[in-house]
């Protein structure tokens, strides 16, 4: 199956070994990341998350 990252927009090509490929094939609306745009928002949220340093 033929996917499209929602974020980059790069082309990729699932198997049914793929851990998104059964909610792709039962909604082919749903949201796909790749690999990498879904490492990049996980280490975005972490960032944000952290406790700010206190300035002093």
């Amino acid at each position: 199956m033929e996917v499209r990252c929602a974020l980059c927009g790069k082309k990729e090509i699932i198997t049914d070994a793929h851990k998104d490929y059964e909610k792709l094939e039962k909604n082919p609306n749903s949201t796909y990341f790749c690999d990498l745009c879904l490492a990049k928002l996980q280490y975005d949220a972490l960032e944000y998350n952290k406790p700010k340093k206190p300035i002093g």
